[in-house]
């Protein structure tokens, strides 16, 4: 079997490979499950972000609805208010052309 220092060397030689072999195959299954999970992450992150995105345009949307909503509103009340104005300088007005009437009959 072994019968030199020649043959001895080779065995350990052979073992060594062995053993090279068995840890670059365990390294590569280990660097294959860390890109594995790298690649669910970046799409996770990927369809959060479309998701986000999403939300982000549907929320501007609504905004700028509620804004032309608002300056319809803010229109109206501006109306309501100057008509409530209106009526009261014309109410006071008509008050006073009474009260001159009654006095100077």
């Amino acid at each position: 079997m072994i019968e030199t220092s020649k043959d001895l060397l080779f065995v350990v030689l052979a073992l060594c490979v062995l053993w090279l072999t068995v840890f670059l195959s365990w390294l590569l299954y280990y660097v294959i499950a860390i890109v594995r999970d790298v690649d669910r992450v970046i799409r996770l992150i990927k369809v959060v972000a479309t998701k986000i995105d999403g939300l982000a345009s549907s929320l501007n949307e609504k905004l700028d609805r509620s804004a032309a909503s608002f300056s319809l509103v803010a229109k109206a009340m501006k109306e309501v208010v100057t008509w409530a104005i209106e009526q009261k300088t014309s109410s006071a007005a008509r008050k006073r052309t009474a009260t001159a009437k009654k006095a100077g009959k």
